[in-house]
């Protein structure tokens, strides 16, 4: 019956706009809590400014109890001090601290650019309800694609359990693709277009330099 009202009281305390992003609850050390997790400025495009959007409440009768750090509604504030997040693409990675979103308890945001086209995981990792989270959410290269909810009860770590997964969000687009009136090349492109016509300019160079050097010794 618990887990029955957790999710009925989801469907009407979550955001419309928090169906764009992945929606995760999990019991931490015995008490539920919901994490909305996405990208700032969805869709991401490379080069664009984005962030790591996470949103932390406390659902059931926990949010109606709990007092310490906690505001109106179940928002978890105060998570900045025991969490951080890791960017990952491939083998590159990135901590970055999570600082809160002004007049909205229980949001955060680290803001970064993407440079490439590629999956992108957040991981955030820390202390919460005076227990140690490892949790990783990566980006759908389909984008948010419509799902049904995952209600079952998965074993992330010690005293921590994944209940409740439903939603996805987007991966790095294409800059190129986003471009009006006519596509616009990424950092790297151009970049990658500069360093060919410079190495194109000194093949030049250097063979105007040896046909001189030829006519010199024909002369």
């Amino acid at each position: 019956m618990k887990r029955i009202a957790v999710f009925a009281l989801l469907a009407l305390v979550l955001p419309a706009s928090a169906f764009a992003h992945e929606t995760h609850v999990f019991e931490i050390n015995g008490e539920n809590y919901q994490f909305v997790v996405g990208s700032l400025n969805e869709p991401i495009v490379v080069d664009d400014k984005t962030g790591v959007s996470l949103s932390v409440s406390m659902v059931g009768h926990e949010a109606m109890e709990a007092t310490d750090h906690h505001a109106a509604g179940g928002a978890v504030a105060g998570l900045e001090e025991s969490l951080k997040v890791e960017l990952i693409a491939g083998d590159k990675k990135k901590t970055l601290d999570l600082s809160p979103v002004y007049n909205t308890p229980g949001s955060y945001k680290a803001p970064f650019y993407p440079t490439v086209a590629t999956t992108l995981s957040y991981r955030v990792f820390g202390t919460i309800n005076d227990t140690p989270v490892d949790l990783t959410f990566s980006c759908s290269p389909a984008g948010h694609t419509v799902a049904e909810e995952d209600k079952n009860r998965v074993q992330i770590s010690d005293k921590v359990f994944r209940v409740s997964k439903t939603g996805s969000y987007g991966c790095p687009t294409e800059k190129a693709e986003m471009g009006f009136p006519e596509e616009s090349a990424s950092v790297a492109d151009l970049e990658s277009s500069t360093s060919q016509g410079m190495w194109g300019i000194g093949f030049g160079v250097l063979g105007i330099a040896l046909a001189g050097f030829a006519l010199m010794r024909k002369s």
